[in-house]
Parts: structure tokens; sequence; C-alpha cells
């Protein structure tokens, strides 16, 4: 054996295979936890639109506003169903619907965001009353909406005042 051979050390092979292991999912979302005294507080937030982003949100127990022009769809899951809670923005009345919760429905639910101008996602505890949730959700939405200038202008009439000012 020559000298040069003798001092060379194993190296392993490199491998060209794929790696069959599956690939893990991402961790689902935390559950939200109110800090101490903010038991009845809802957070709400914007949230990409992209469905799978959005059906993890839904079945980690949040509630996902989705905005089409001027309505919302609320929907999160309840007794084994998606609930989907829909109605005008600042309007009293709405229309609710629910669906099983199967892969075709999921599907369904999923390929909202696409269809969506805007997606909320809505934490809040889990002991809270579903439509003071979507009401305060509604509200903040359209602070929202109003503060990056989405809302139509109302119509003011700025004469309309001016005999109640003093010095008239």
């Amino acid at each position: 054996m020559r000298p040069f051979e003798a001092r060379r050390k194993e190296r392993p092979t490199i491998s060209t295979k794929k790696d069959k292991r599956k690939k893990k999912k991402p961790a689902a979302p935390k559950a939200y936890k109110p800090e101490e005294g903010h038991e009845n507080d809802v957070r709400i937030g914007p949230l990409e639109k992209k469905g799978e982003k959005m059906m993890r949100s839904i079945e980690a127990g949040r509630m996902v506003g989705i905005l089409s022009k001027n309505e919302v769809m609320y929907t999160f899951i309840y007794r084994d169903q998606y609930q989907c809670f829909i109605h005008p923005l600042g309007a009293p009345e709405g229309r609710h619907k629910a669906w099983d919760m199967n892969e075709q429905n999921r599907a369904i639910i999923k390929n909202l965001a696409n269809l969506a101008d805007q997606l909320f996602e809505i934490e809040f505890a889990p002991d809270m009353d579903f439509m003071g949730v979507m009401v305060a959700a509604e509200q903040g939405i359209i602070n929202f909406l109003d503060t990056i200038g989405q809302l139509p202008v109302e119509d003011h009439d700025f004469m309309a005042g001016a005999d109640d000012t003093p010095g008239s």
C-alpha cells in the first residue's frame, strides 16, 4: 500500500435519491388565550387570501370574516358544522347557512378565499356568544375599512347646522 492511500479517509457517499419521508404539515395556530382582564375581548386582523391558511384558522377554532363588496360572511365551526352568517356591512338583517364538515364543503369554503376582497381572522374566547363576537368584529372591520379609505363616504351637508352655531 502506498503512503498516500493509507492517509485517505473514507467519505460517505452522497445519495441522489429523493427523500421518501412525508413532509410535516405546519402546526395549527395556537388557541386564543386572553390576558387577565381581557377575557371578553375580540381580536381581529387581516388574513392572507390563501385558502389553506384560512381553513387552518377556522379549524383551529377561530372565526374568519370574508368580505366581498359590501357583504361579510362570518365562517366558523360549531357543532361539527361549518356555520356561515352573511349580511351587508352595518345592516341588522342577514342570512345563515350551515354545512356538514366533509371534504366537498371544505373545498367550497376554501375556494371563497380566492373570491374575497379581504379576509379577517377573528379570535375570541371559546365561551363567548357568537352573535356578540360577530357584532364586535363587524365594528372592527368597518373601522379598518374607514381608516384605509375603502368605505363609501357619507354625504354631509356642512351648511345644515350653520344657524345653530353661536354668533350666527
